[in-house]
């Protein structure tokens, strides 16, 4: 059984990411794309997580004059939580979510807290691209 919820949170983590994006409006309310992530502490993939987030989730993005953002990182709060999402899985738009259209099937995978902690850090270090010839 281990090894099939493994298959298909694999199966939805490349369907998601595969996804179009939206582009983010500063300022405002924008919503987390990616099936699970993390709001990390820093703006880099490998800084500790302040709190896991899933597809759907909306943040409110941040202005601080102290805060040096890149253009890869968005600075967000999510509850009390102040960080960093990598800014391709944000969009202005809710987001078609798979946890939303297949709740039954979603919640049948019975992730535990520290599953949906592990699978948002898979995604936090998944490069999108392409392979060439």
């Amino acid at each position: 059984m281990e090894s099939v919820k493994t298959a298909v949170v694999l199966f939805l983590a490349a369907a998601a990411l595969a996804a179009p994006k939206k582009a983010t409006v500063p300022g405002g309310t924008v919503y987390f794309t990616a099936l699970l992530g993390h709001v990390h502490q820093a703006p880099s993939r490998p800084s500790p997580s302040l709190t896991t987030i899933q597809c759907g989730h909306p943040l409110r993005e941040v202005s601080d004059p102290k805060v040096v953002v890149g253009g890869e990182w968005a600075h967000v709060q999510v509850a009390d939580h102040r960080g960093f999402v990598w800014r391709r899985h944000l969009s202005g738009k809710r987001p078609n979510c798979f946890q939303a259209r297949h709740p039954k099937f979603f919640d049948a995978l019975q992730l535990d807290l520290a599953e949906l902690y592990y699978w948002g850090r898979l995604y936090d270090h998944w490069e999108e691209g392409e392979v060439g010839p």
